[in-house]
C-alpha cells in the first residue's frame, strides 16, 4: 500500500526537485519568483513576455518548443534587483511535454544411422530434428516430451517413398537430476531455477493446484536444451506452494459499486474520465455520487499523464472504514504520432514475372578508378559451382541430406570441406534467391553528371543487402549504396544517349568471398589436428626468451619527449635512403623483392626461383640490414623504441600484459591462441601492443592482420599508425578491388597505396585487410608458411571458412594464430536457416571455446591458449552488473573513469539516484507500411525523441548530441527517430541497428526495441520478438553506454525473452522502471540476491 501510494506521489516530488534544481543554477545574490499559471502576452522577434512583466527568449522554453500568445505556461524568473526586471530563466509550456519526463539422391542401404541435433520444431503429430529429420510421437522414448531447442540423439534411416530422413527412436542427450533448488524467477509461464535452468509452465509435470513462483524450494529433472542464454530445461519440479491472493482490494465494499468504462479509451491531454459511484442501499438508491476525476493537465493521475501508449493503472478509492481498488485501462497519444503513421496499408510485394526480352541492349562498364591501375590478378581461383543435385533438392524444397549426407556427420579435419563446402553452397543458394525477388520491372534511371542512380525499394532494410560487386543484367560498376539509391557508373556513350527509357534490371550474385572460402578449405589439408582440432596441448620453444623487466609499467611513455625525437631522427637517417628507394641496400631490397614477384606467378611446380630467393637473397638482405653495423655504438639505435622486455604502452593491466607475453612467446603454436575480449575490455589495444612487439622483437616476422569488416581494419590500422612506433614503410592496408576511395578513412589512404600493388604489399612487415581480401593473396599463389603471425580481430563475427582464408597462408608446423573477439557477442551473418542448423553461423572462435582443451576450468581458463579480459573501461558499474552475472560469470570489473561514468547519476529524471538505468513502459502499437517488412513503433519513437531533447536541451550542462546513440532493430523505425530528432534539430545523434554499433560505445544510450503484439504473446518468441530474441543481440545493446542505458519497450512482450525478463526484474528491484503496468509475474517476485550490485560487479578502484 505504501508503494502504491509513492508512486502516485512521485510526481510531486519529482517536480519540487526540479525546482530545487533549477533554483540552484540561480546566483544566490538574485531574486527568484515562480510563475505557475502565466499566460505569454506579448512576442517579438527576439523576446517575449509573460502576464507583460517577465521578459523571456526562445533559448529559456524548454525542448525549443514554439509559444504563442495566449499559452499557459509556468516559469522561473530573476532579477538583480527591486528597480531591475524580471527575466525569465526557464519557461515551460503547461500543455507540452518537451521536458515534462513522459513515459507515456540416393538412399543408402544399410541400417539406421546415428544422428545428434536439435528440436527445430515440434507438433501433435511429430516434428523435425535439425528442420530436415522427422519424428513420430510413437518414436520418442518414453516420458519424454520435447520442446523446441531440446538436444536429442537419434536413429534415422531414409524413406523410400519420399526420400526423405525419418528418425526411428528419439531420447534426450543428456540429462540429471537437481535436488532442493530454488526457483529463481517467473515471467508468465516461463521461469528459470538458479539462475540456470530454464522451464516453461506449458511443458511441466505439476502436481495438482500448483504453479511455481519464484522462491520455491523445488527437487527437479533437467536435460539439455538450447533456451536462449540457458542451457538446460526442467522437466518435473516438486515444491512448496506460495499463496497470493490480490483481489480483496478489487471487492465492492460498504454498500458501493465502483463502475468504470472497461475497454480502453484513447485519451489526449485535457481529457476528462469520471468514475460513478452508486450505493446498493435502497436508502440512499436516489443519490448517484459522480466523482470526476480532473482533467490529465491538472495531474489527478500523475502516471497517466507521464505514459505514453495504453496504460493499465490501480486507482485507490479511499472512505472512512475501506478502499476499493479498480484498474483503469487508458490510451494516451502525442501530436507527433500522427506525424509516424503508415502512409499506405501493409502489403506483402508481389512477385514478379519473367519477362520475355524484346530488345537486348550491350552496355560497356565505365572506367576503373586511377587507384586500381596496377591491381591486375591472375585468376587461379576454381569455380566450385553449386552441385545440381543440391541445387535441385533446396527448389523442390527436398531433404537436403538427400544430396549431402554428410551434414550429420561430426565436424573433423577429414569432414571439414565436405561439410562446409556444403553449408557455403547452401547460404549461396539463398543468396541468389534473395536477389531473385529483388529483380525490378520497368524501371526509370535517374541520370546524374557522372552516374545514373538506381532507386531499389527495401534495400535500407538490408533484405537484401546489396554491396559493392553485384552484378545487374548489365556490367554495371557499383560505386555507391546509400539507403534505397544505388549509384551506377556505365560506358559515356550509353551515358549521354538514356533517354530515361524503362528498363527491367536483374542482379546476380558476387561470389568471389565463397570462391575464396572454398580456396581456404582445399588449403586446411596441410594443418593439423592441433591446429584446428586440438586435443592436447604440445609446447615448443619459445620465439621470444628475452627477460621481462621488473616494472613492466617502464616503458616508452616514461621516456622524455626530446629522446624520442632524437630516436627518430637518428632512425631515418640510418634507414631512410632504403624505404626512399635510393642507395645499395636499396638495389639489393628491389633485387630480391622483383624475383620474388617473378616466382609468385610460376606455377606450383615450379617455384624454385621462389625458393631460391627465399633461401639466397632474402637472408643476405636481413644479415645487411641488421648485422651490417654490428660494431657499431649501441647509442646509435632508436631510442623512441623501448629496450626489449618493455611495453609501448606503459598502461596494461596484468590480464593485458599476460596476453602479450603469451603471443610473443608462441609456446603454444600452431594451436590458436585466444585472447577472450568481453565489451570494453580493451581488446583492441591489447592487440596494437603485441604486433608492435612482435614486430620488433622478432626482425623475421611477417604479420597479417584480418578482421571481418573494413571498420575493424581500419581501426586497428588507426591505432597502429597513433601508436607511433612504426614507419610508412612498415605497415601496408590491403582494401577490396570495389571499394571506394572516398570510404578509406584519411589516416589509413596513406597506408592504402602501397596496398593497391598486391605483389609488393606482401613483402611489408605488417599487412592488414578483411578475412575475404586475404584472399587476393591466393589469387598470386603465395607460397604456404608467408606470413609467421595472423591476427583475427571480432574473430567471433566471421564464420569458420571466411577466419581459414588467411590461416591457410600460415605454416603448419611453425604458424602462430591469434584469435581475438567475444563468442557473446554478435556472431556471423548467415540467412540460410539450414546452413545455420548445420554450423555455419558458429563462428571458429566459438567452436574451439567449445572444446575441452579452452573450456573453463575450476582454475579459470588455460593461461597458455586462453587470457579472459575482465577489466572494462567503458561502463558504470549499474550498466555493467546485469550482463556480467548473464554473460561473463560476474567477473567484469569497473575500471572506467568515475568523472564520465558518473556524470547523469544524478540526472533529475532518473528513478533512483545513483543507478543509471531507466527501463521505460510504453505498450504502443507495431506497425508495417507499403511493401516494406520493417516494423515501426511510433509511440515508441516519440518517446525516445523526448529523452533525447530532456538530455541534450536541458538547461544546465546538456549532453552533445554526438553522445547520444540510439539503437533500434528495426530499419522503418530507425528512419522514423530520425525524421523526430531532426525536427527538434537534434539531427547529429546516432540512431541505428545493433550491427551498427557493434564496437562502438555512447556517453547514453537509448534502446527502442519496437515490438509490441500482446496478441500473439503466448505464440513462438521468434515470430513475437524478431531481432530481439537473439541474447547476443541483447549483450551488445546493453553494453554499449558509458553512463546511462534508457530502455523503451513493452514489458508484456519483453518478459518473453529471458534476457529481457531479467533485465526488467533487475530495474524493478532496483526502482528503475517507468511507464505502463508491469507483468504481474514481475510484480510478485521476490528481491535475490542474484539482483544484487555487490555480488553481480566487483568495483575496482
Amino acid at each position: 500500500m505504501h508503494g502504491i501510494i509513492a508512486k502516485l506521489l512521485s510526481p510531486l516530488w519529482r517536480t519540487a526537485e526540479d525546482e530545487a534544481d533549477a533554483q540552484s543554477y540561480v546566483p544566490a545574490e538574485k531574486e527568484i519568483r515562480h510563475v505557475s499559471g502565466g499566460v505569454v502576452t506579448c512576442l517579438c522577434q527576439d523576446y517575449g513576455l509573460i502576464d507583460d512583466a517577465v521578459c523571456f527568449t526562445s533559448e529559456e522554453v524548454l525542448g525549443g518548443y514554439p509559444l504563442h500568445v495566449g499559452d499557459a505556461v509556468r516559469a522561473i524568473a530573476v532579477r538583480g534587483g527591486s528597480h531591475d526586471g524580471w527575466r525569465a530563466i526557464r519557461v515551460e509550456r503547461m500543455t507540452a511535454t518537451w521536458d515534462d519526463d513522459v513515459k507515456g539422391p540416393k538412399p543408402e542401404s544399410s541400417g539406421p544411422k546415428p544422428l545428434v541435433g536439435t528440436i527445430t520444431s515440434c507438433g501433435q503429430d511429430g516434428g523435425f530434428i535439425n528442420q530436415t529429420t522427422f519424428f513420430s510421437r510413437q518414436a520418442l522414448c518414453q516420458g519424454f516430451v520435447p520442446m523446441k531447442g531440446d538436444w536429442v540423439q537419434a536413429q534415422y534411416f531414409i524413406n523410400p517413398r519420399n526420400w526423405s530422413s525419418q528418425a526411428s527412436s528419439v531420447s534426450p542427450l543428456r540429462y540429471r537430476r537437481m535436488d532442493h533448488v530454488r526457483v529463481s524467477s517467473m515471467c508468465g509461464s516461463r521461469g528459470t531455477v538458479e539462475d540456470s535452468v530454464f522451464f516453461t509452465l506449458d511443458s511441466l509435470l505439476l502436481p495438482d493446484q500448483y504453479r511455481p513462483q519464484p522462491g520455491d524450494l523445488v527437487s527437479v529433472v533437467v536435460l539439455e536444451s538450447c533456451q536462449s542464454l540457458y542451457s538446460w530445461r526442467a522437466l518435473n519440479p516438486v515444491p512448496d506452494l506460495i499463496d497470493m491472493d490480490l483481489q480483496a482490494l478489487l471487492e465492492n465494499k460498504g454498500g458501493l459499486v465502483v463502475s468504470y468504462e472497461a475497454q480502453c479509451r484513447a485519451l489526449s491531454l485535457g481529457d476528462t474520465c469520471e468514475l460513478l459511484l452508486v450505493p446498493l442501499d435502497p436508502k440512499v438508491a436516489g443519490s448517484n455520487l459522480t466523482s470526476s476525476c480532473s482533467t490529465l493537465e491538472q495531474g489527478a493521475y500523475p502516471k497517466l499523464l507521464q505514459n505514453l501508449g495504453r496504460c493499465t493503472e490501480l486507482l485507490l478509492l479511499h472512505f472512512p472504514k475501506f478502499t476499493i481498488g479498480r484498474c483503469l485501462e487508458v490510451a494516451v497519444r502525442s501530436e507527433e504520432e500522427g506525424l509516424l503513421q503508415a502512409n499506405a496499408p501493409y502489403s506483402v510485394a508481389a512477385p514478379l514475372s519473367k519477362r520475355q526480352e524484346t530488345r537486348v541492349v550491350t552496355v560497356l562498364p565505365g572506367p576503373s578508378p586511377a587507384r586500381l591501375s596496377k591491381r591486375h590478378l591472375p585468376n587461379f581461383l576454381a569455380n566450385y559451382p553449386v552441385p545440381k543435385a543440391l541445387r535441385d533438392s533446396v527448389e523442390a524444397q527436398r531433404d537436403v541430406l538427400l544430396a549431402q549426407p554428410q551434414l550429420t556427420e561430426p565436424l573433423s579435419l577429414s569432414s571439414m570441406r565436405p561439410r562446409f563446402s556444403a553449408l557455403l553452397w547452401l547460404e549461396e543458394l539463398e543468396d541468389e534467391k534473395e536477389l531473385q525477388e529483388l529483380r525490378l520491372s520497368c524501371v526509370f534511371l535517374r541520370k546524374g553528371a557522372t552516374y545514373l542512380h538506381l532507386e531499389v525499394p527495401g534495400l535500407a532494410e538490408g533484405r537484401p543487402r546489396l554491396i559493392i560487386g553485384c552484378a545487374t543484367s548489365c556490367p554495371f560498376l557499383y560505386l555507391q549504396v546509400y539507403e534505397e539509391d544505388v549509384s551506377l557508373r556505365v560506358n559515356s556513350e550509353f551515358h549521354s544517349c538514356y533517354m530515361g527509357e524503362p528498363l527491367d534490371v536483374e542482379f546476380t550474385l558476387n561470389r568471389l568471398t565463397m570462391r575464396r572460402c572454398h580456396c581456404a578449405l582445399e588449403q586446411i589439408r596441410h594443418f593439423g589436428e592441433n591446429a584446428l582440432f586440438p586435443t592436447t596441448l604440445v609446447l615448443q620453444a619459445p620465439q621470444w626468451s628475452g627477460k621481462w623487466g621488473p616494472d613492466d609499467g617502464a616503458g616508452v611513455d616514461n621516456m622524455p619527449d626530446d629522446s624520442r625525437e632524437e630516436g627518430t631522427v637518428r632512425w631515418q637517417q640510418r634507414f631512410g635512403s632504403i624505404m626512399n628507394g635510393s642507395g645499395k641496400d636499396a638495389d639489393i631490397l628491389s633485387l630480391c623483392v622483383n624475383m620474388v614477384s617473378v616466382a609468385t606467378q610460376t606455377k606450383t611446380g615450379e617455384g624454385t626461383l621462389w625458393r631460391r630467393a627465399q633461401r639466397v637473397l632474402w637472408p643476405r638482405f636481413l644479415w645487411l640490414m641488421f648485422h651490417r653495423n654490428s660494431a657499431a655504438d649501441e647509442s646509435t639505435r632508436c631510442k623512441g623504441v623501448p629496450a626489449p622486455g618493455r611495453f609501448f604502452n606503459s598502461l596494461l593491466n596484468p590480464a593485458q600484459r599476460e596476453a602479450v607475453k603469451r603471443i610473443l612467446a608462441g609456446e603454444c603454436r600452431p594451436t590458436p591462441y585466444i585472447l577472450f575480449g568481453p565489451p570494453g575490455t580493451g581488446k583492441t589495444i591489447t592487440l596494437v601492443e603485441a604486433i608492435l612487439q612482435v614486430y620488433h622483437r622478432l626482425p623475421g616476422s611477417r604479420v597479417l592482420v584480418c578482421t571481418p569488416s573494413n571498420s575493424a581494419a581500419d581501426l586497428i590500422c588507426e591505432r597502429l599508425h597513433d601508436s607511433g612506433f612504426l614507419n610508412a614503410a612498415s605497415l601496408v592496408r590491403v582494401n577490396a578491388t570495389c571499394r571506394p576511395e572516398e570510404s578509406i578513412p584519411e589516416v589509413v589512404r596513406q597506408y592504402s597505396q602501397a596496398g593497391e600493388d598486391i605483389r609488393q604489399a606482401l613483402f611489408h612487415r605488417i599487412v592488414v585487410s578483411t578475412c575475404s581480401s586475404a584472399g587476393m593473396f591466393y589469387q598470386i599463389r603465395i607460397c604456404v608458411g608467408h606470413f609467421t603471425h595472423v591476427f583475427i580481430d571480432e574473430a567471433g563475427q566471421a564464420t569458420e571458412p571466411e577466419a581459414l582464408i588467411p590461416l591457410g597462408l600460415l605454416s603448419e608446423k611453425d604458424g602462430q594464430i591469434v584469435l581475438a573477439g567475444d563468442p557473446l557477442q554478435l556472431g556471423p551473418v548467415v540467412k540460410s536457416r539450414l546452413a545455420a542448423t548445420y554450423g555455419l553461423g558458429m563462428s571458429l572462435l566459438e567452436r574451439l571455446m567449445s572444446r575441452t582443451l579452452y573450456s573453463r576450468g575450476e582454475q579459470g581458463y588455460n593461461p597458455l591458449l586462453v587470457t579472459k579480459l575482465v577489466y572494462n573501461y567503458r561502463s558504470h558499474e549499474a550498466l555493467l552488473a546485469l550482463p556480467s552475472r548473464l554473460f561473463y560469470a560476474g567477473e567484469l570489473c569497473v575500471r572506467a573513469e568515475r568523472a564520465v561514468v558518473d556524470c547523469l547519476c544524478n540526472w533529475n529524471r532518473l528513478p533512483t539516484k545513483g543507478f543509471p538505468v531507466i527501463f521505460h513502459g510504453i505498450r504502443g502499437v507495431e506497425m508495417r507500411e507499403g511493401s516494406s517488412p520493417s516494423w515501426f513503433n511510433p509511440g515508441e519513437a516519440v518517446q525516445v525523441m523526448l529523452y533525447c531533447c530532456q538530455l541534450a536541451k536541458r538547461l544546465y550542462k546538456p549532453i552533445a548530441a554526438t553522445d547520444i546513440g540510439v539503437i533500434t532493430p528495426y530499419r522503418k523505425q530507425v528512419e522514423k527517430i530520425r525524421l523526430l530528432l531532426h525536427r527538434v534539430g537534434l539531427m547529429d545523434i546516432r540512431v541505428g541497428s545493433v550491427e551498427e554499433f557493434q564496437g562502438q560505445e555512447a556517453l547514453v544510450v537509448i534502446l527502442s526495441t519496437v515490438r509490441s503484439n500482446e496478441v500473439a504473446v503466448n505464440e513462438d518468441s521468434q515470430f513475437v520478438l524478431g531481432f530481439l530474441s537473439n541474447h547476443r543481440r541483447f549483450n551488445v545493446a546493453v553494453t554499449r553506454p558509458k553512463a546511462l542505458l534508457i530502455v523503451v519497450g513493452n514489458p508484456h512482450v519483453l518478459v518473453k525473452d529471458p534476457c529481457f525478463s531479467a533485465l526488467l526484474q533487475y530495474c524493478y528491484e532496483n526502482g528503475a522502471f517507468l511507464g505502463c503496468d508491469l507483468p504481474s509475474s514481475i510484480r510478485a517476485a521476490r528481491r535475490f540476491v542474484f539482483f544484487s550490485l555487490s555480488l553481480c560487479v566487483c568495483v575496482c578502484v
